[in-house]
C-alpha cells in the first residue's frame, strides 16, 4: 500500500455550487404549470378566483349600497343602546384592559424579533394584493362611467408598499431579525388610527340618499388617545416591570378582578344600598371573614387532615339546610365556599406560614364576595330601552371571555374527575359531560331564562348576562374537559412514576407535571374552543339578548327613523362577517405564535 497523496486542484473544485433558479416565474412554472394537468386546474381554479373578486368588488363599490347602514349605526352595533352620555366608561374600561395587556405583554417578553426580508415579504403581498383589488375596482367604476381616482390612488398606494417591501428584501443582511414584531405592529396599528382623520365615511341624510362625512371626533379622538396610552404603556412597563416574573402573579389577580370590576362598576354603575350593607352583608361578611379564618387555620394543621374533611362534611350540611329556610344568599354562597375550602385544607396543609396563608386566602375570597354579591343585588344607575346595559359587541366579548374564564377551571376539575381512580368522582363527571354534550347550547339558554327562576327561591333574581354567561360556561366546560381528559391520557406512565419517586402527593403531581404538559399538547384544541365559543354567543338572540350579530342581522334591516335602512340587510351582515374573522383570525394567530414558542410538536 502506497503512502503517497496525490490532490488533483482544478478550478472547478473551488467553486461554490450555483444557487438553484428562483424568482416567481420558477415558482409559477414548477408549482401552477408543472404538468397539462396542472396547467388546466390552475387556469380553470385561476378564472374562479378572478371572478369571485371581480363580483366582490363590484359589490363592495356599486352605486346601490347602503354602507351608509353601518356606518351610522356604528355605536349600534358596537354598544347597543348604552347611553351617549355615559360613553366615557366605555373608553375607560377599553383603557384599563390596553394597560393590561401592554404590561402583560412586557413582563412575559411576549414578541420576537423579525428580519427585513419577512416585513418586506409581508409588504409585497399586501401591496400586490391591494393593488390587485384596486385595479378591479378601477375597472368597474371606468365601466360604470364614474370618476376612478380612489381606485387608482389604492393602485399607488399598492404599488408603492410592494415596493417598498421589494427594497427591503434585498442584500443577505436582510435575513437576520433586527426588527421588533411589538414595533411592526405599532406601526400597522397607527396607519388605520391615522386614516380616521383623513378619510370620510358614507353617512346618511334625511330625506334620503347619503354623503360621505369625516368620522365624528367622538370617535377618532378616543381611539387615538387610546393608541396612545397603549404605547406609553408598554414603554413604561418595559422599563419598570420588563420580564420579571414576580410580577406575573399580581397581573394574573388584576385581570382576574378587572372583569367584575369593570363589568358590574364601571359599565354597570351599581346604586349601592348602603343602609341594607350595613345591616346585612357586613357583619355576615365580616362574622365569616374573621370566625372562617381561624377555622381554616385550624383544619390546615397537617396532623388533623380528619378535622379538615369532618368540618367540610358539617359545613357542607349547613349549606344543604340553608335551602330550607330563608336566609340571604351570601350566607349560602359563603356556607358553600367554606366547605371547599375545609375539605381542600388538608392538601394545601403544611407549617406556620403554609396556615396563616390559607387564612389569609380565605379572608380575601370572603371580602370579595361579599362585595360582589351587593353588587349584583344592586341596581344599575345606567337605563337602556332594551333593559340590559350591555348590547352589541360590548355583550359579545364579556359573554365569550366569562364564559372562557369560568369554564377553563370548571372543565379542568371535570377532566380530572373523569380520570380519577375515586368512583364517585369519575361517575359524577362522566355525567356531568356526557349529559351537557348530548344537549344543544340554544337548548341550555332556554333551560337558564325559562327554568332557572323557578329553582331559585322567592325574592332572588338573576340577571339575563348572567344567566347566559353560566349557560355558556357550564356548556363550554364539557368540551373543555374532554380536550384535557385527551391530553392527559397523552402522558405516558413514566411520569408517573417518577414523580411518585420523588415523593410528590397527587395535587403535586397533578399540578406541577401532568397537568402543564396536558394543556401544553391541547393548545391547538383549546384555541379552536375558544373560536368556537366566540361565535357561539351570537346564539343568545334566540333568548333576546341584543348581540353583535342580532343587531346586525335584524335590528338595522327594520330600521325606519331617523333614517330609512329597511331592508338593508347584506351590508351589515358583510361587515359582521368581517369583524368576526378579524378576531378570529387574530386568536389563531396568536395561538400558532405560542405553539412555536413552546416548541408544539417539536420536543
Amino acid at each position: 500500500m502506497s503512502d503517497d497523496t496525490f490532490v488533483v486542484h482544478t478550478e472547478e473544485a473551488e467553486l461554490p455550487p450555483e444557487p438553484p433558479p428562483h424568482g416567481p416565474m420558477v415558482w409559477a412554472r414548477t408549482n401552477l404549470f408543472s404538468s397539462v394537468t396542472n396547467t388546466i386546474l390552475s387556469v380553470v381554479f385561476g378564472g374562479i378566483t378572478l371572478l369571485f373578486f371581480w363580483n366582490m368588488v363590484g359589490f363592495i363599490i356599486g352605486e346601490d349600497r347602503r354602507w351608509d347602514a353601518v356606518t351610522a349605526n356604528m355605536r349600534l352595533l358596537m354598544v347597543q343602546a348604552y347611553p351617549q352620555e355615559q360613553s366615557v366608561r366605555i373608553w375607560l374600561s377599553l383603557a384599563i384592559i390596553l394597560v393590561l395587556a401592554m404590561a402583560t405583554l412586557a413582563v412575559w417578553g411576549a414578541g420576537t424579533r423579525l428580519s427585513r426580508y419577512a416585513v418586506g415579504t409581508t409588504l409585497m403581498t399586501a401591496g400586490a394584493f391591494l393593488s390587485f383589488l384596486s385595479l378591479i375596482a378601477t375597472l368597474h367604476l371606468v365601466l360604470d362611467s364614474r370618476t376612478a381616482v380612489w381606485g387608482l390612488g389604492g393602485l399607488v398606494v399598492g404599488l408603492v408598499l410592494a415596493g417598498v417591501g421589494y427594497q427591503m428584501r434585498q442584500g443577505e443582511e436582510s435575513k437576520v431579525p433586527q426588527i421588533p414584531s411589538l414595533m411592526v405592529t405599532a406601526v400597522a396599528l397607527a396607519v388605520p388610527i391615522a386614516a380616521f382623520w383623513v378619510i370620510q365615511v358614507p353617512t346618511p341624510i334625511l330625506g334620503g340618499g347619503q354623503e360621505l362625512a369625516p368620522v365624528a371626533l367622538s370617535t377618532k379622538l378616543p381611539l387615538t388617545i387610546l393608541y396612545l396610552i397603549a404605547v406609553v404603556s408598554y414603554l413604561v412597563a418595559d422599563r419598570t416591570i420588563g420580564e420579571q416574573e414576580r410580577f406575573r402573579g399580581p397581573l394574573v389577580a388584576l385581570w382576574v378582578l378587572s372583569f367584575p370590576v369593570i363589568v358590574m362598576v364601571i359599565l354597570r354603575d351599581p346604586i349601592i344600598p348602603y343602609d341594607l350593607v350595613t345591616s346585612t352583608y357586613l357583619p355576615i361578611g365580616a362574622a365569616f371573614a374573621i370566625v372562617g379564618a381561624v377555622v381554616m387555620w385550624f383544619v390546615a394543621d397537617p396532623t388533623k387532615k380528619e378535622a379538615g374533611l369532618g368540618v367540610g362534611a358539617l359545613i357542607f350540611v349547613l349549606f344543604l339546610l340553608s335551602w330550607a329556610i330563608s336566609v340571604v344568599m351570601v350566607v349560602r354562597i359563603l356556607l358553600l365556599m367554606g366547605a371547599l375550602f375545609a375539605l381542600s385544607a388538608p392538601t394545601f396543609a403544611g407549617e406556620q406560614r403554609a396556615r396563616l396563608r390559607y387564612a389569609g386566602v380565605w379572608f380575601v375570597s370572603v371580602v370579595l364576595v361579599t362585595y360582589f354579591v351587593v353588587l349584583v343585588v344592586a341596581e344599575s344607575s345606567i337605563r337602556s330601552e332594551s333593559g340590559s346595559f350591555l348590547g352589541g359587541l360590548m355583550l359579545t366579548f364579556p359573554l365569550a371571555i366569562a364564559g372562557m374564564a369560568l369554564s377553563f377551571p370548571l372543565g379542568v376539575l371535570l377532566a380530572l374527575g373523569r380520570t380519577s381512580t375515586m368512583p364517585i368522582f369519575r361517575l359524577l363527571s362522566t355525567a356531568y359531560i356526557e349529559v351537557v354534550r348530548g344537549v344543544p347550547l340554544i337548548t341550555w339558554l332556554l333551560v337558564a331564562f325559562v327554568l332557572l327562576p323557578f329553582f331559585l327561591p322567592p325574592g332572588v333574581g338573576i340577571q339575563g348576562v348572567v344567566r347566559a354567561i353560566f349557560a355558556v360556561a357550564f356548556f363550554s366546560a364539557a368540551y373543555l374537559a374532554e380536550n384535557i381528559r385527551g391530553g392527559l391520557q397523552s402522558i405516558g406512565k413514566g411520569q408517573y412514576e417518577a414523580a411518585k419517586a420523588l415523593g410528590m402527593t397527587t395535587v403535586q403531581m397533578t399540578v406541577f407535571i401532568t397537568l402543564p404538559q396536558a394543556l401544553r399538547a391541547v393548545i391547538p384544541a383549546l384555541v379552536g374552543q375558544v373560536i368556537a365559543l366566540f361565535k357561539d354567543t351570537s346564539l343568545v338572540t334566540i333568548v333576546g339578548l341584543f348581540d353583535f350579530l342580532h343587531i346586525a342581522r335584524a335590528v338595522i334591516p327594520n330600521q325606519s327613523q331617523p333614517f330609512n335602512f329597511i331592508g338593508v340587510l347584506r351590508e351589515p351582515l358583510l361587515f359582521a362577517a368581517l369583524v368576526y374573522w378579524i378576531i378570529t383570525f387574530s386568536m389563531s394567530r396568536a395561538s400558532l405564535r405560542l405553539e412555536r414558542k413552546l416548541g408544539l410538536g417539536e420536543r
